[in-house]
């Protein structure tokens, strides 16, 4: 069945009307000073033992008798704290502090749940060489057993699933990518299994994100974790890796410059950081492709979990023309093009020197509500928040305030759009296979360089075609996900496009010897096997 290209189109309109109508007259526009949020700067970051600091900085939105707190945190996590009065006109603050012990220190300005964090370098010159004193309390693990029951019960499904699919090879590759779907799920986000909290104050009271795995490649410092070609949501706690639009995104704007990040403090240049994300994204393009997102994606793997639901109920699915499905494959491009430029325009100043969007200096609106662009319609944000939230690993309260500078991702954690356009891709692809990943822009940087030349003459993966072996029998286009049609229509070699995420299912359902073959570094992994002639009971699944 195939939904008319008219009809989605004017609900599409229809939907950001609304949301647009919806904005205006409930939703306050966004100010210099429009909260909940708090930002704070330092006068210095390099300070001799004994020497004084002072903290200046914006509390909105600003009120009567309205308190800051100002807490100083040295090296071997002792403290102290400073309530400080804040302007009930402009909530403004200021605060200033002797720093009296060698090493790292970490500064906040904290407005109930919503804060901003800052550093301080303190050196004693009389003893120049001298080691800081190390932490005495160190993050406490708490491991959500729950969780690792839950894993375990999984992949022991998993498990099971692949034995019993040896004996009907339909349902055999689609059963082991489930498997290693879920097993990388908890991987990629493996701080889902522990309740990790700092056991001093303040830091206890703050999201432990800083947690995730900090990383140093050719000399370039990545704290913000290794950057992944896939969906791995940067504002959750304790992932392993870093989503690479986020960070494509962050990179050029507000993080160009050496400096404070959200929660981090990068040693080097955006172009460094940039350099070593789109590097790892190209090599990682060139040698798997798309099948990141076919076989390891958390959110296609939501994705997939809709369509097992559709047919679980035994409900229809749908087809988009092949015109419009084509349409919406360019549109991936599209949303890549406009990240990319909208984050050039807010980044300006940083690059160039040139404001060309005003509110885009720390502390503007821009700064403070527009930073990764990308981010606040992103589908998979809100699903990992809430997910998280629902663990007890995230306090509700992170979610619902919005703040901004260093500690920016502790508020402003999912927006109006972000869950409508949750709700709206959830409902596509419940009815259409896969639907999100034909516009996702992370999928279509990766095409870009796998499936266009000269990628494609030196991709690691490719599903070749033999042409005497093909009886047009149309199998391979019915199943496929994204509705790719060259698998089909390409007489022989190499027949997958930028549309194909590499499922394999065009394989395995494929009921011709050898007539599919993937490939892998120019070895056959597998291949379409006869297996209507291994059963007579095997029941065909045209999806």
């Amino acid at each position: 069945m195939r939904i008319n290209q008219r009809t989605v189109l004017c609900l599409t309109i229809a939907v950001i009307v609304a949301v647009y109508l919806v904005n205006v007259e409930f939703i306050q526009p966004a100010g210099s000073c429009f909260g909940p949020c708090i930002t704070a700067d330092i006068n210095r970051t390099q300070v001799n033992i004994n020497e004084t600091v002072t903290v200046t900085g914006q509390a909105c939105p600003p009120a009567e008798n309205l308190t800051v707190r100002v807490v100083f945190t040295r090296p071997d996590f002792s403290y102290i704290e400073q309530y400080v009065l804040t302007d009930p006109k402009t909530g403004n603050f200021t605060g200033t502090q002797k720093l009296d012990m060698a090493g790292y220190w970490n500064i906040f300005a904290i407005n109930g749940a919503i804060c901003d964090r800052l550093f301080a370098q303190v050196t004693d010159p009389s003893h120049p060489d001298a080691t800081p004193p190390p932490p005495v309390i160190s993050l406490k693990y708490n491991p959500n057993y729950t969780i690792f029951g839950a894993t375990a019960a999984l992949l022991s499904l998993g498990v099971v699933a692949v034995v019993l699919g040896i004996r009907n090879k339909t349902i055999k590759i689609s059963s082991l990518r489930l498997l290693v779907q879920i097993g990388l799920l908890f991987l990629i986000f493996f701080g889902v299994f522990t309740d990790h909290q700092y056991l001093y104050p303040p830091v206890g009271e703050l999201s432990p994100h800083a947690d995730s795995i900090g990383t140093n490649v050719f000399g370039v410092s990545m704290p913000d974790g290794l950057p992944a070609p896939f969906f791995a949501c940067y504002y959750p706690c304790g992932g392993t890796v870093t989503c690479a639009l986020w960070q494509i995104q962050a990179y050029i704007y507000p993080f160009f410059n050496v400096g404070g990040g959200w929660g981090v403090h990068y040693d080097s240049s955006g172009l460094a950081r940039l350099a070593i994300v789109f590097g790892v994204v190209i090599l990682a393009a060139i040698i798997l492709g798309r099948l990141f997102c076919g076989w390891v994606c958390p959110f296609g793997l939501y994705l997939d979990l809709m369509t097992r639901l559709r047919k679980a109920l035994k409900v229809q699915r749908r087809r988009f023309s092949d015109k419009f499905n084509n349409q919406l494959h360019q549109l991936s491009y599209v949303i890549l093009a406009l990240i990319i430029i909208i984050s050039i325009v807010f980044g300006s100043q940083a690059i160039a020197g040139t404001q060309l969007v005003a509110g885009t200096q720390k502390g503007g609106p821009v700064w403070d509500y527009y930073s990764s662009p990308f981010c606040q319609v992103c589908p998979m944000k809100p699903f990992c928040i809430l997910i998280w939230t629902g663990l007890g690993l995230m306090k509700p309260a992170w979610i619902v305030q919005t703040t901004t500078g260093q500690f920016y991702q502790l508020g402003f954690y999912i927006t109006s759009l972000n869950l409508i356009i949750l709700g709206i891709v959830t409902v596509a692809a419940f009815f259409f296979r896969r639907s999100w990943c034909r516009i996702c822009p992370l999928g279509g940087l990766i095409a870009l360089f796998n499936r266009f030349p000269p990628f494609k003459w030196i991709s690691g993966v490719r599903l070749n075609k033999v042409e005497e072996k093909c009886k047009k029998c149309g199998v391979c286009k019915r199943v496929c996900p994204t509705q790719s049609k060259e698998v089909y229509e390409k007489k022989s070699g190499d027949v997958a496009s930028s549309q194909c995420i590499w499922c394999l299912r065009c394989v395995e359902m494929c009921p011709y010897d050898d007539c599919l073959q993937f490939k892998f570094a120019g070895k056959t992994v597998c291949k379409s096997r006869n297996w209507l002639s291994t059963s007579s009971n095997v029941k065909v699944d045209s999806e």
